[in-house]
């Protein structure tokens, strides 16, 4: 079978064995998976987690169809077009048994610790992967990751019935939040904080408040827009934080849910005090998460669809990082298809 490999700073694609099914698992045979942000880190030679080393084999965001099954705890049925959650807890400490997946501090991530999605098949623990049939392939992709991520980051929000919340960025877990909010409450009063004209005119099309930089974004605010529940954090900017401070009303959440290689900086601590203001970090998802969005991209209420811009076969996938790389304007969410050549 055919599977990309990252080391040293580039991709290259292999042949090889297809893997063994092993007790408590399940192949899939690989349909779509998207390209993240997580995937150019790799490229780029990010730190590892403990347990992790070079060469890796990428793609944490899949959908697929179930080829076989050899487990007795499986959610999965041979057949099934399922999405993998990309963490693999330990099941037994007591983040874990708590359901509070992303926390366990013996995780397994897809695409990292363990082969990825990239490639032809990926095998995976039965238990850790959901039934999405009927859902667009591509579409079922990017709820592993971009729709499931911002469902966890709005429940750590707590936006209230028909609250507000701003999102930073607008690229795939900007543009999940967004979404995702708006699937939850149709009511939500939704705003976004971008750079380029082209996402922002992309966000205004559909209903949504954009402002370019947080300057404007805080002026608005002033003028009588009113100042938010929640803002979320997905920009990648190690400047958005402290800056994104002075959007929150008092009592607000700021959810940092960006990965960013420099030093945390809020500004002066007495807004927190004085304003009751609370951040808090979105780690990934839980497998509750993940089936909360698949409910809703069932329910027609969530179209991940509409967030995928390019996509393109396994053997392209060197242009694949190129355009999540680039950006060019108008991308939103890159997918490699399985069976595309």
């Amino acid at each position: 079978m055919r599977y990309i490999e990252i080391d040293a700073g580039a991709a290259r694609l292999r042949d090889g064995p297809e893997p063994e099914t092993l007790p408590g698992y399940a192949r899939v045979r690989v349909l779509a998976c998207g390209v993240c942000g997580t995937d150019l880190h790799l490229l780029r030679g990010m730190v590892l987690p403990r347990g992790a080393s070079y060469p890796v084999r990428p793609g944490h965001e899949v959908a697929g169809i179930v080829e076989h099954v050899n487990a007795s705890d499986a959610l999965v049925a041979e057949g099934d077009l399922a999405v993998l959650h990309p963490l693999a807890p330990c099941g037994s400490c007591p983040a874990c048994r708590r359901g509070e997946d992303q926390r366990c501090d013996a995780l397994r991530t897809l695409g990292v610790h363990d082969p990825g999605g990239f490639a032809d098949i990926v095998v995976w623990p039965a238990s850790r992967m959901l039934p999405a049939n009927g859902i667009d392939p591509a579409a079922a992709a990017l709820l592993a990751d971009a729709a499931a991520t911002a469902h966890n980051a709005l429940a750590l929000a707590a936006v209230p019935p028909g609250g507000s919340v701003c999102v930073l960025g607008a690229g795939g877990l900007g543009t999940g939040a967004l979404e995702v909010a708006r699937a939850l409450d149709p009511q939500v009063r939704l705003s976004a904080v971008v750079r380029s004209e082209a996402s922002a005119a992309r966000l205004r099309a559909n209903g949504i408040a954009v402002h370019c930089g947080l300057e404007g974004a805080a002026r608005a605010l002033r003028r009588g827009e009113g100042r938010m529940d929640a803002v979320i954090d997905f920009s990648g900017q190690a400047a958005a934080p402290a800056e994104a401070v002075g959007l929150l009303r008092r009592g607000g959440r700021l959810v940092l849910g960006s990965i960013v290689d420099a030093p945390l900086t809020l500004g002066a601590s007495s807004a927190f005090m004085a304003h009751e203001l609370q951040v808090l970090g979105a780690y990934v998802s839980s497998l509750r998460d993940l089936a909360a969005v698949i409910e809703l991209s069932s329910q027609r209420r969530l179209d991940p669809s509409s967030w995928v811009t390019h996509r393109l076969a396994l053997w392209e996938f060197d242009h694949a990082l190129g355009i999540a790389a680039s950006r060019p304007p108008g991308t939103v969410r890159v997918v490699v298809e399985g069976g595309a050549g």
